[in-house]
């Protein structure tokens, strides 16, 4: 009985080895296998074009779903413009860039002056789809107030926020559509509220 229970132990040992063995040897192969892909150093918001400084270099196994881009292809990365706020970190994808500026044609950048209170709390971020609705000042004695009271609703892009001056007040860029132009115009003469939209509003 003894010498039976030594010969089981000897095949459990064999058999424990042999899985280590195997593991460190697809450890090994699964990191021969890895190539150099390209992340981003800091976050980059929808419509920034990456710079040479935004990108870095990181290891990966390729993954044929994900697509990642190679570092061999930095040169063509470079100024290419992000479709979407990508976190530093993220490992790029083609369908994460585009060649295509911002504004694109037919659109129009443009600033709208947004006082305390007429935008969420938490704040605006790059790519968010706005509501922009143009209010009365109140006095309608300066013309171009009173044209912005009077402008409807339109719908914006938002591509970024500027920094609060003394009363609490932002500039908020966004991006209108040819359709919106002129209703954009009107409205960044006088006071509106942003209203933030969700996915497919």
């Amino acid at each position: 009985m003894p010498r039976r229970r030594r010969w089981w132990l000897l095949a459990v040992a064999g058999v424990l080895a042999a899985v280590v063995a195997f593991g460190n040897y697809a450890l090994i192969a699964g990191q021969d296998e890895r190539v150099d892909v390209l992340v981003l150093t800091r976050d980059v918001g929808w419509g920034q074009r990456i710079g040479e400084g935004d990108l870095g270099v990181a290891k990966a196994v390729p993954d044929q779903s994900l697509a990642s881009i190679t570092a061999s292809e930095r040169a063509g990365v470079v100024g290419r413009v992000a479709r979407s706020t990508l976190p530093a970190g993220s490992v790029l994808t083609p369908g994460q860039l585009s060649a295509q500026p911002v504004p694109g044609p037919g659109e129009r950048l443009l600033g709208l002056p947004v006082k305390p209170g007429h935008l969420p709390a938490r704040g605006l971020s790059p790519g968010d789809l706005v509501q922009v609705s143009p209010v009365a000042s109140g006095t309608g004695t300066d013309a171009g107030q009173a044209s912005a009271s009077t402008a409807g609703a339109f719908r914006a892009r938002v591509l970024g926020v500027g920094l609060p001056d003394s009363t609490g007040a932002v500039t908020v860029d966004v991006v209108v559509g040819a359709d919106a132009a002129q209703a954009a115009t009107s409205a960044s003469a006088g006071q509106v509220v942003l209203v933030q939209l969700g996915p497919g509003a």
